[in-house]
């Protein structure tokens, strides 16, 4: 099965595209496809944003921005030129994606040590970076609304347009807990159900063995990071 043909498996036959992983595993076409695309989509969004308009967004939504004196404050909004912004967003994602798949996939490496399964790091990598392709349905419909749109105004949520912020809460930009409530999104929680399956097929054990090995390490630190946010 080459890497197209897994790619529309995990849509369709999970079970399958993951038993075909476990044979030959191997992470490089959706890592370099998700860190890419993902690059690219901030790249597009920064390029066309009102910064102007962005900045000030933030700054009234920011308390801690909102203490400084004034002249620290214009200095900070000085700093945050669109060039910075891009490349600053930019880099990070490219830097950020391919290490949070190399951590998760450390995490479940660990865990397969501890529960007795035998699959190395490599395996491990290529279910965080295939089980992770439900990515890719939020930056096709963020590339919609940037296509589609008649303004410039455009805040940062485009980018999570699929998140429960985006779609439920809408807290603006730079409030508290915006950033927590656009990290919980649907295709978080089909990458979630899509390592559940891929450890299950994997491992040959129980749903609730595979959901609670994937689902630690996600609720240990969206628990935090809630608490941390909304305190």
């Amino acid at each position: 099965m080459n890497n197209l043909a897994l790619a529309g498996a995990m849509a369709t036959a999970p079970s399958t595209a993951f038993a075909e992983l476990r044979e030959r595993p191997r992470f490089w076409f959706p890592l370099l496809l998700l860190t890419l695309a993902t690059a690219a989509i901030v790249y597009w969004y920064y390029s066309i944003v009102d910064i102007d308009w962005l900045k000030d967004i933030m700054a009234s939504n920011d308390s801690k921005m909102q203490k400084m004196p004034e002249a620290e404050r214009a200095a900070a909004m000085g700093m945050m030129s669109r060039g910075l912004l891009l490349w600053g967003s930019v880099i990070g994602t490219l830097i950020f994606l391919p290490v949070v798949f190399l951590v998760t996939a450390l995490y479940f490496l660990i865990a397969a040590k501890v529960t007795k399964l035998p699959q190395g790091f490599k395996h491990w990598l290529a279910l965080a970076c295939w089980g992770s392709l439900p990515m890719l349905l939020g930056i096709v419909v963020s590339a919609i609304f940037l296509a589609t749109s008649d303004t410039s105004q455009l805040s940062p949520g485009v980018l999570q347009p699929l998140s429960l912020n985006e779609l439920l809460i809408h807290r603006p930009t730079g409030s508290p807990g915006q950033a927590f409530l656009d990290a919980v999104n649907i295709p978080g929680f089909l990458a979630w159900a899509l390592m559940i399956i891929g450890v299950r097929t994997w491992s040959q054990r129980s749903w609730a063995f595979s959901a609670i090995l994937v689902l630690i390490p996600a609720v240990l630190i969206f628990g935090i990071w809630a608490f941390i946010a909304f305190k």
